[in-house]
């Protein structure tokens, strides 16, 4: 059964079309360039408006950002199933982030934030803080696949990053620093990473 979202309040929808307006204030400016008064223009708000509901460009910055990371790991969302292969259930899950990673809004905004962590470690150390508490995405299935004596891992966070420093060495960063790569990525590329890393963490 289809479940019913409730419908936003009046309030609560010009906050969405604030934080909508900041993200693509910041994508097409990046975080100095970006104007709270664009961002209140695009947004069809008063400026005044935009502050009740955001204190500060900083904070909007840190929500855009959140965002962002949220994207990420919701498209890594896959539940283990011991019926199929490792190797194919993280096939999925690449396939899955490839597919947002294409998305030039994504890379836009990424590469925005990028700039900003250079600028500002605080705020990478604070973004990855924020991420790392937010459940599912790959820790989820790893953790699933480890209850299932599928995989050993020692340590979860470790083998994610692990994983993801793989993948997205051919699919995220080139993309990033438009390094000119090819919109479609070897799967064979893929599936050698995955065969080194399911090799390492299988139960032997």
């Amino acid at each position: 059964m289809t479940q019913i979202k409730p419908k936003l309040t009046r309030s609560e929808q010009k906050k969405q079309d604030v934080l909508r307006a900041a993200i693509q204030e910041f994508r097409m400016f990046g975080f100095a360039g970006a104007s709270m008064d664009r961002i209140a223009e695009l947004a069809g708000a008063s400026k005044r408006t935009v502050y009740n509901h955001f204190v500060s460009k900083e904070l909007l910055f840190d929500l855009a950002t959140t965002e962002l990371w949220r994207t990420s790991k919701s498209a890594a969302n896959v539940a283990f199933d011991p019926s199929q292969k490792a190797e194919l259930q993280l096939l999925k899950i690449c396939q899955q982030c490839l597919a947002v990673y294409q998305q030039q809004d994504f890379i836009e905004l990424a590469r925005v934030v990028m700039a900003e962590y250079i600028r500002s470690p605080e705020k990478a150390q604070a973004a990855m803080l924020r991420m790392a508490s937010q459940e599912g995405g790959l820790e989820l299935w790893l953790s699933q696949a480890q209850q299932h004596a599928v995989l050993v891992i020692p340590d979860i966070q470790v083998a994610a990053t692990q994983f993801w420093g793989m993948f997205k060495a051919f699919a995220f960063w080139p993309r990033v620093f438009n390094l000119g790569i090819e919109s479609q990525i070897d799967e064979a590329v893929l599936l050698s990473s995955i065969r080194m890393f399911v090799s390492f963490y299988s139960v032997k």
